[in-house]
């Protein structure tokens, strides 16, 4: 199932992706599958041959299942005087859509027979790399998706996002393994932490990798680069990973010089920065893996709950330490299990089920669940980022007036910046399409102020295109322009 749906992701990114897809699906991809293996040394492609022999499909189709993916992720790292026993901590909340289910949270145990560490790595079936992982040595790793072009290697690349798990025992060995690697086979940030107390990040396009060091003994990350070096390079600016970075930051200023595996829990939990939990949070909506690592006791802790509300279960703790105590597990939050908890839960199912209907071209099923899901008296979700579904699907099913009235709340000055950047452009369509020119032109206008008014941000330069050819000429009849990850739902 999972296969099934990476490998059809993976046709649908090729199909918009030009040239640069044509070329890596057509060449790129059998060519890392035939030679990959004899360059690089970090098992990846041995890994590959096994998931293809067990679902009878050759290699290069579970390298293009492999190459699918895209998410986002926040993640802290701390040490020092920032925790209670002085040991680094790493916290680690992986956003990315599991398709209702499809990806379930997985916890591996590798054991090589090579010589090479043993190691915990968290993921999902066909991920192929560790999304955050630890040690025998007590190095432990946490890879935060960056967004860069080209996204990956194309010259016969290495995966030290793997190797650095197998071989590295400090967080200065980690680096080196990134930043000596002839080509990376993914761009990443990379946060590292090790049982010295080290902690440090790499942010890495495949060709070159810039470190960061934080001034103090703490620091959080999502999606966005850093480093001079890496900003140039980054195609995710957007208010989302800004949102989040900030989440996290003040979730742990609240608990520094006191951090322990408990606490580094409460702060995956943390929703204190916006009041829907369809919005930028720490504990967001799209979390699929929730994990702590400690280094010092070669521990991580996983959830065992699912998404959309993963962070709120217990944690059960895996340890490489074979001689000590099995690690206790976390408890769950007094939240997960409740009424509260069961009913956001329904309605972010009936939100998700009307995104699906809305990907599908399913317009008229996919207004009437978005109006249900905004319609409640007791809002659950954010209902002006509702309402851009709601209104794209009325829209797009030829009801340019029944979108203007969903959108009106979305139009708002207080609405989030993204959300009436959006709405703007939505109203534009649909007045060009109700022949109402002046109406859409100055909307358009309003769209390309707002997005110049925010110049550290750079996701919304198709949205800024369609308000510039909106300037001179109709859209009618309207096109998608709405990401629906605006809608802070999973898919």
């Amino acid at each position: 199932r999972v296969y099934e749906l990476q490998r059809r992701e993976f046709d649908e990114g090729v199909a918009t992706a030009g040239f640069g897809g044509w070329w890596m699906d057509r060449l790129g991809v059998p060519l890392w599958s035939w030679l990959g293996a004899a360059f690089e040394d970090s098992s990846f492609h041995a890994e590959i041959g096994g998931l293809a022999e067990g679902l009878g499909v050759p290699r290069r189709e579970v390298m293009r299942a492999l190459l699918a993916l895209g998410g986002g992720s926040t993640v802290f790292a701390a040490t020092r005087s920032a925790t209670v026993d002085g040991e680094a901590l790493i916290g680690r909340n992986v956003d990315w859509d599991d398709q209702l289910g499809a990806r379930r949270p997985v916890v591996i145990h590798y054991r090589p027979d090579n010589g090479d560490l043993e190691y915990l790595a968290a993921g999902w079936p066909l991920v192929g790399l560790p999304t955050v992982g630890v040690n025998a040595a007590g190095f432990a790793l946490s890879f935060n998706f960056f967004e860069t072009d080209p996204q990956v290697g194309v010259r016969l690349p290495q995966w030290p996002h793997r190797r650095a798990l197998q071989r590295a025992r400090t967080v200065a060995e980690g680096i080196e393994l990134f930043t000596e690697a002839r080509q990376l086979g993914i761009a990443c940030f990379m946060v590292m932490a090790d049982a010295l107390g080290d902690v440090a990040m790499v942010e890495c396009t495949p060709s070159e990798c810039a470190v960061f060091r934080p001034e103090g003994d703490w620091f959080g990350q999502a999606n966005h680069a850093r480093t001079p070096e890496m900003i140039p390079f980054d195609l995710y600016r957007s208010p989302d990973s800004f949102d989040r970075r900030v989440a996290v930051e003040s979730a742990v200023d609240r608990f520094v010089g006191s951090l322990t595996p408990t606490n580094a829990v409460e702060i995956l939990r943390d929703r204190s920065r916006h009041p829907w939990p369809n919005a930028s949070n720490v504990a967001n909506l799209t979390v699929l893996n929730a994990a702590v690592v400690h280094p010092a006791s070669r521990t991580l802790w996983h959830a065992q709950s699912m998404q959309p509300v993963a962070p709120f279960g217990a944690y059960i703790g895996f340890s490489l330490d074979a001689e000590g105590p099995r690690p206790a597990t976390i408890d769950a939050s007094s939240w997960f299990g409740s009424a509260a908890m069961t009913r956001e839960v329904a309605v972010v199912g009936q939100a998700r089920r009307g995104l699906h209907d809305l990907m599908e071209g399913r317009y008229a099923a996919a207004r009437d669940r978005f109006d249900a899901v905004g319609g409640f008296s007791r809002a659950v979700l954010d209902p002006r980022r509702i309402a851009l579904g709601a209104a794209a699907a009325t829209l797009l099913g030829g009801d340019p007036a029944g979108a203007l009235l969903r959108l009106e709340a979305a139009l708002e000055e207080e609405a989030p910046v993204d959300v009436r950047i959006y709405a703007l452009a939505l109203a534009g369509q649909a007045h060009d399409a109700l022949g109402e020119r002046s109406a859409a032109t100055k909307r358009f206008r309003q769209v390309i102020a707002a997005v110049e008014a925010q110049p550290q941000w750079n996701v919304f330069a198709r949205v800024a295109e369609v308000a510039r050819a909106g300037m001179a000429e109709s859209t009618a009849p309207p096109v998608e322009i709405l990401p629906y990850d605006s809608l802070r739902v999973p898919r």
